[in-house]
């Protein structure tokens, strides 16, 4: 194409010889996807007090203040950050400080807010670039509370460093004279606040003051015995709280005593000989942090988290007569969206996530095919049972060993692509004790030294395994991201050498341990790093690519938290491989949709101009995990939701439990027979008028897995309810079955009297969940019963803007009396559609060994719009008690 000047379509019609017709309409797709970028700068999610910015900031102009304009000049030159990405920096800065009060008020004042970001999505430069643009405003002092560890602490300020500016540091440089920084706290490990190492004077608001400082009880009462009375009344004060849901939530009623192990604290993590008990208590934590607010007269408080799940949960008019009001953010709720282009890799562009309600029918998106299962039973060789934790050892599994082979590979596929050093690392998180960590990081020692050996001195033996495992599972994936990275094994292979050949190296990240991590002073680290709980907040491993980690959460927030892969990794995306459980996997795709579904709440708030205090958000429930620990669920309330013009189908099958298959097909047999002779729409039997006593029998026989989204239990009291206020009486019913028969997929019988034999759907199963056929609906099915006036009122809404999809138009059309249940039944034999050449297979048969399977049957529930109360179970804060939300 370049060299003779053509277009895609051009160079397909003259080489076609080189691909299959069949595969031509693919390969232009995918050209067009890797040739084209579409950039989309999207403004955060704004819930406010006062409904908008404050008034000051009307004439205020942040392009023109000196400390950003230093940061933006070193954003783009020195990191060669792109426009848009700056733009996009720029914009949501701007939002949070539009919410601050004006640091030159003549009043009191004390705001509260909240800033809800994406896992390592940049977050630390959002509130650097905050801080730069809040002290060009006005604000003179600033107090950082960054994480429980020093090593989280120095990362973070050392950050600060880079991008505000000090004497003799790298980043932005020194500012000039007059506008220097004064840090009270230092880059050194060891350099948290220190009261003796200050000079009070500098809190005069004649300099700018900036802190970080780790929360810990003992050094933020040191912080506040010693800010007390210091800080002049009309000196402006921003308080950054990070990882504002970790320690910061009050888990008692206020100051219950709570004792929480200290084990997570090295000896430099604390004052004095030995911890205080509660020297991690978040009740504790939480006192401290209103005390410190109370310490100031012009305060601003700004919250940041990427799981704020327990923030959102807090009684907004929670009290203390000692500490203050809580932490609840009744100023302002923000939440970012995720950052524009295609370098940040979040939970759902990883893991996928499923269809919500409103949205396309084909809306629900496979992950990227980096991650591997590992098997039950070899997570039982490093984690150990529960109540048999003394004297166990681990042993690496094999999936261990194929993930060691994949850091090799991948990091020197990385250093080929770079042309040289750079950092690349791999984690491995089993499990939180250090009993299991260090003897696993000392197997791991060994298993490096035994392949590095081989590598050396039996190369003919190791070798073609590599390239193998290089061009299966390596290359594939790489093609499916972007057709320039694929590269036989041959080019790497001077790279494997050298990482071989120099050995490397395995960080243990414990109290036992005095590894850390540094990647100033080491920016081409490369490490295996073995860990726990410091691994799970904040710590960012720079060029991260394989991830072994087990240990699983039944929290949201803890479990999104340890996930230490999120992040832009976009350029090196293909070369990650994460290994975990297929119910750890399948659980952060939960999350996924629960995360999303969390921010879409927010933003109908926001349509509907509510203040923070007046919200109530909802969180979906999970079967098998909480919302967060309880103790930060104290104010939060079950409430319910209605079904009421939504649309319902079963997405999870136990393919691996044919009896259960097969007791859904009976069960179907059963229920279709008793409905009588049908009618039909085109070849499809239906029934009119069935009661909704038949279809809460067949969904009390029909069983579904628990991970399924579809709860037939709030379904049922939903309907119940509904036909006690005279709707859902009557139902449709639509057997879904293919419109011709095909050989190959078969026929069955489900019991439609003078039609035994019906011919069956195609339906494939996904790779990742194994459990899922994703949606298993057409799009037009839901048409069903509605007549030409319907359909042609039900398009001019939707046109109109009236309804969020079409299909919600549809439903807006149904007689409130009526509801439509659709019946799908699914081959055994059922394949996934061939792919294009080069790309990656995210489908597979629904069994190996159909013959030994069964016909799945599959439903959907299409609701009709109605004002009804509602059933479904979510967790919802206490902002608003008796506030209905009718999203």
């Amino acid at each position: 194409m370049e060299r003779d000047g053509l277009t895609a379509e051009e160079a397909v019609a003259r080489f076609g010889d080189l691909i299959p017709e069949s595969d031509r309409e693919a390969v232009l797709d995918r050209w067009q996807q890797q040739t084209s970028t579409q950039i989309e700068v999207l403004e955060p999610i704004d819930l406010s007090e006062l409904g908008g910015p404050r008034t000051w900031y009307a004439s205020h102009d942040s392009s023109q203040g000196y400390y950003w304009r230093r940061q933006r000049r070193f954003l783009a030159q020195g990191l060669a950050r792109r426009d848009f990405e700056i733009d996009n920096l720029d914009q949501s800065s701007d939002t949070v400080l539009s919410h601050l009060e004006d640091p030159h008020s003549s009043n009191p004042f004390l705001v509260k807010g909240l800033v809800i970001g994406h896992i390592q999505s940049g977050k630390t430069a959002n509130f650097s670039a905050l801080i730069a643009k809040a002290a060009d405003a006005g604000y003179k002092v600033v107090i950082v509370l960054s994480g429980l560890h020093n090593s989280l602490r120095q990362q973070t300020q050392r950050r600060l460093q880079r991008d505000l500016g000090r004497e003799g540091g790298r980043g932005v440089g020194s500012p000039e004279p007059g506008r220097q920084w004064v840090w009270m706290t230092g880059s050194e490990l060891w350099g948290d606040f220190n009261p003796g190492s200050v000079n009070a004077a500098v809190l005069q608001g004649n300099e700018q003051v900036i802190l970080v400082v780790k929360k810990n009880k003992s050094r933020l009462h040191r912080l506040i015995n010693w800010m007390d009375g210091k800080v002049p009344s009309h000196v402006p004060v921003l308080i950054i709280d990070d990882e504002a849901d970790q320690a910061s939530i009050n888990t008692g009623s206020n100051r219950i005593p709570f004792r929480e192990s200290t084990d997570l604290l090295r000896g430099d993590d604390f004052d004095g000989d030995h911890p205080d008990p509660d020297e991690l208590n978040p009740s504790a934590i939480n006192f401290a942090v209103r005390r410190l607010l109370g310490v100031f007269e012009r305060c601003s408080y700004v919250a940041y988290t990427a799981t704020p799940f327990a923030n959102v949960l807090i009684h907004p008019s929670a009290m203390d007569k000692e500490a203050g009001v809580d932490l609840f953010p009744t100023d302002f709720i923000l939440s970012l969206p995720q950052p524009p282009g295609d370098q940040y890799v979040g939970a759902e562009r990883l893991f996928g996530r499923d269809r919500l309600p409103g949205e396309a029918e084909d809306a629900d998106s496979d992950g990227l095919d980096v991650i591997e299962i590992v098997p039950d039973y070899e997570v039982d060789l490093l984690v150990p049972p529960r109540g048999e934790r003394d004297g166990f050892v681990p042993t690496i599994p094999p999936s261990l060993d194929h993930a060691l082979s994949d850091f090799v590979l991948a990091t020197a596929a990385r250093l080929q692509r770079n042309r040289g050093r750079t950092a690349c690392t791999m984690l491995v998180h089993t499990d939180m004790r250090r009993a299991v960590q260090n003897p696993l990081a000392i197997s791991l020692t060994q298993r490096l030294a035994e392949m590095r050996q081989r590598w050396m001195y039996d190369r003919e033996d190791i070798r073609p395994g590599l390239k193998e495992r290089w061009n299966m599972r390596f290359r594939p994936v790489s093609r499916s991201v972007n057709l320039a990275f694929d590269i036989p094994f041959e080019p790497i292979e001077d790279y494997l050498d050298l990482i071989l050949r120099e050995g490397i190296v395995v960080r243990t990240l414990n109290i036992d341990h005095t590894d850390e991590i540094d990647f100033e002073a080491e920016p081409d680290l490369v490490a295996v790093v073995v860990g726990g709980n410091k691994l799970s907040r904040g710590v960012t491993l720079e060029g991260l690519l394989v991830s072994y980690y087990v240990r699983d959460s039944p929290y949201y927030d803890t479990l999104m938290q340890m996930g230490r892969w999120f992040g832009y990794r976009g350029s090196y995306v293909d070369l990650t491989r994460l290994y975990s459980s297929s119910k750890i996997i399948n659980w952060f795709r939960d999350l996924a949709t629960a995360e999303e579904e969390l921010r879409r709440h927010l933003a109908v708030y926001q349509r509907r101009d509510l203040k923070p205090t007046a919200i109530a958000p909802k969180i979906r429930k999970h079967p098998a995990m909480q919302i967060t620990a309880r103790n930060k669920m104290q104010e939060a309330l079950e409430v319910s939701f209605s079904y009421d013009g939504e649309f319902r189908q079963t997405f999870h099958f136990p393919f691996d439990n044919v009896s259960m298959l097969e007791q859904n097909l009976d069960a179907t047999r059963r229920f279709l027979h008793r409905l009588g002779p049908p009618v039909f729409d085109d070849t499809r039997p239906c029934w009119l008028g069935i009661s909704s006593e038949l279809i809460l029998s067949f969904l009390g026989s029909y069983h579904t897995l628990s991970d399924d989204p579809i709860d037939p239990v709030s379904i049922s009291q939903y309907i119940h309810l509904q036909v006690e206020q005279g709707e859902l009486y009557s139902w449709r019913v639509l057997v879904c079955s293919a419109k011709s028969p095909r050989d190959r997929l078969g026929t069955e019988d489900l019991g439609v009297m003078g039609n035994p034999n019906l011919p069956l759907l195609e339906r494939s199963r996904k790779l990742i969940p194994s459990t899922s056929c994703g949606v298993i609906t057409d799009k037009d099915d839901e048409t069903h019963g509605l007549n030409t006036e319907q359909l042609r009122f039900a398009e001019q809404e939707w046109q109109a803007g009236l309804h969020p999809s079409r299909a919600h138009a549809f439903r807006a059309q149904r007689n409130r009396a009526e509801g439509l249940l659709l019946i799908y039944p699914i081959s055994k034999y059922s394949q996934p559609r061939r792919v294009a050449s080069g790309r990656v297979q995210r489908r597979q048969a629904l069994f190996e060994d159909p013959d030994r399977g069964a016909t799945v049957v599959g439903y959907a529930l299409s609701f009709p719009r109605s004002d009804s109360a509602a059933t479904v179970e979510y967790v919802a804060g206490a902002s608003a008690f008796g506030l209905r939300d009718e999203s």
